[in-house]
């Protein structure tokens, strides 16, 4: 667990508050940990305690920041120590949050659904106890943000000025410190709360904000109040930004990209020369390029309203209208092909450092400056029918097939869900005139590029495949259980004169997942034999009670073609198990059987079975 919880991306949930160097901000939690020393960076007042009993009382602070469940006595501290104008900031999660419900365990608990049980020990809460608890506790302003996927590893910030659309939930960062389930689809389940409205009620995070003074709010030097933050850092540094929109007294909403460090000014820059750029190339098209103004440390972007191309396509494929979103794609393609200054593509060295030697066709065509993300969720149609391009970070100016622009943009759409998979990508992809030799090369130069991104730099997805905790998919712990219980299933034959057959049986299946039998088995009064078979594998057996008429313990004869190890518990070194009774008394009669079988693997049981047989051979020599 360590590995993650000493990621700098924890920080993500606090960096983008409007702390000053003058501020004193104080941080319920460790000195060294990633929060406290991030905190330590945006204020030359930072302090550190363990808990609300180290606080000091005649001490006012700025910020009070807290992460995790804390009582109503807690928090009435916590208003106690802050200034007029003080800022609470308090994490907790949600004990309804959809990773919980879908499977995830409660970190306070560390049980499957802790908090929707209310547990004692439980970390969640409902936003409707932490707004409760805030008033009580003198709080007269609060706002609440939504951390996504949780306040561990915040990769975006949502609010109620700002809510996600269908669609964005579903780059979640897996389960670090114990093993989960995962019984639905969170990124379905959340594209529907979305749609309800009712994200609020299932993120699995709160983050709230909240101070005395009736007029207080979250705001930057600019006075705009952050409405929405997402975090681009999980990269190398010198390409890490984040994106915020924020809104001014006025309403007036707000579209921010800054650099998340120093190092990664250059790339705010370099947004700037492709704005400039791209307007030039796109001149006289049907596209429009989002411009932009200059604000510290980065720059504000038009704030466009409308839909992307990524939703309209979606739309026509839920209405049915499969050909009319294809036409729709190629004329995007049309149009991004329709640029000026042309020219045949020429391999630089610029180009092999971003994507690597790769062999391609001849006669390809390129432009001074290379959008290679123009994909469908960056073309935003505007609500008078205007085409602009987004979000187009990541341009080169260097000579890049225009082609490898198309086919990411066919790739990241028509070959991403099932539903747009309809659409054919193979045939886009022809349609679109690119070629297997170009398929192949752009594949290879799609690795590169994330490389470049990457500059070394682990993500955390790679980090969590390699050490991070197994989640089980409720449709694999069926198959598994279904299985586990077909073998285990207890079946009975009867004989009644003429042997045992498989038409005359009675199969039964444990309804504890332990393998348990008890069963109260009728046996007609022409039964002349009986036949147990525990399972249809190598296995255990512990027979507590083998009787007739509700006798305990074991009370009939029979015979195996098992070994027994100790006390009533065999072991069956064969896929066949088999008890036989052949001694059954004359009339009707009910058979009570408890039993216990746990399944074993047949090399294991073949290898224990000799040893147990020599034990009891070493035991009878001895007695005689």
């Amino acid at each position: 667990m360590d590995i993650f919880m000493d990621s700098y991306l924890r920080a993500n949930l606090i960096a983008w508050l409007p702390i000053k160097k003058t501020d004193k901000v104080c941080y319920i939690g460790k000195p060294t940990d990633v929060i406290a020393k991030k905190l330590q960076e945006l204020s030359d007042f930072t302090e550190c305690v363990a808990g609300v009993c180290e606080l000091a009382a005649y001490t006012k602070y700025d910020y009070l920041i807290r992460l995790g469940k804390a009582k109503q006595e807690e928090l009435d501290a916590y208003a106690a120590c802050l200034s007029v104008s003080g800022k609470l900031i308090f994490a907790v999660e949600n004990a309804y949050g959809m990773k919980y419900l879908a499977g995830a365990k409660d970190t306070g608990a560390g049980e499957y659904f802790g908090a929707v049980e209310a547990l004692p020990s439980a970390a969640g809460m409902t936003l409707l106890e932490l707004k409760t608890r805030l008033a009580k506790a003198g709080f007269r302003w609060q706002t609440a943000y939504y951390p996504f996927p949780d306040y561990y590893f915040a990769m975006s910030v949502y609010s109620d000025e700002y809510l996600p659309k269908q669609g964005e939930l579903i780059d979640q960062i897996g389960n670090f410190d114990a093993e989960r389930l995962v019984l639905f689809e969170e990124g379905k389940a959340f594209d529907a709360a979305v749609a309800r409205g009712k994200f609020a009620d299932f993120a699995n995070s709160y983050l709230m904000a909240a101070g005395k003074d009736a007029s207080g709010r979250l705001a930057n030097e600019e006075g705009e109040s952050v409405c929405y933050v997402k975090f681009s850092n999980d990269r190398g540094k010198r390409h890490n930004i984040r994106t915020l929109v924020t809104k001014s007294e006025d309403g007036k909403l707000h579209l921010l990209k800054l650099a998340d460090n120093s190092k990664a000014a250059p790339q705010i820059e370099r947004i700037k020369k492709t704005s400039r750029t791209l307007r030039e190339l796109y001149r006289g098209t049907d596209f429009l390029v989002n411009g932009y103004t200059e604000r510290k440390n980065g720059i504000e972007l038009e704030f466009l309203r409308g839909h992307t191309l990524e939703e309209e396509l979606d739309a026509l494929l839920e209405q049915g209208q499969k050909k009319a979103a294809f036409d729709k794609m190629l004329e995007a393609f049309a149009a991004i092909r329709s640029i000026r200054d042309l020219k045949e593509f020429e391999m630089t060295d610029a180009f092999v450092e971003v994507f690597g030697q790769q062999e391609l066709p001849a006669g390809l065509l390129s432009a001074p400056v290379s959008d290679i993300d123009l994909i469908m969720p960056n073309i935003f149609i505007g609500e008078d029918g205007s085409k602009t391009i987004i979000d187009y970070e990541w341009s080169f100016h260097f000579p890049v097939p225009l082609n490898f622009t198309i086919y990411r943009g066919i790739h990241y759409y028509a070959d991403t869900t099932a539903m747009r998979r309809t659409l054919d990508p193979e045939a886009l992809y022809e349609k679109a005139g690119i070629c297997r030799q170009e398929l192949t090369a752009y594949a290879a130069m799609g690795e590169a590029f994330q490389a470049y991104v990457l500059l070394g730099h682990t993500p955390m997805r790679q980090l969590y495949r390699e050490c991070g905790k197994p989640a089980y998919h409720i449709s694999s712990v069926l198959h598994v259980v279904d299985e586990l219980e077909r073998r285990r299933a207890l079946q009975i034959y009867f004989d009644r004169g003429n042997g045992f057959c498989e038409a005359d049986t009675v199969t039964y299946h444990s309804k504890a997942l332990d393998g348990t039998y008890h069963l109260q088995i009728p046996i007609g009064e022409d039964v002349a034999k009986l036949r147990i078979d525990p399972g249809s594998q190598a296995c255990t057996v512990e027979i507590e009670r083998l009787s007739l008429g509700g006798k305990s313990g074991i009370n009939l004869e029979f015979i195996s073609n098992g070994h027994k190890m100790a006390g009533t518990m065999y072991l069956f070194d064969t896929d066949d198990p088999n008890i036989l009774l052949t001694k059954l008394p004359a009339g009707p009669k009910t058979l009570f059987l408890d039993m216990r079988i746990e399944s074993m693997s047949l090399a294991a049981a073949e290898w224990i079975a000799p040893k147990i047989d020599a034990k009891y051979k070493l035991k009878k020599i001895l007695k005689k």
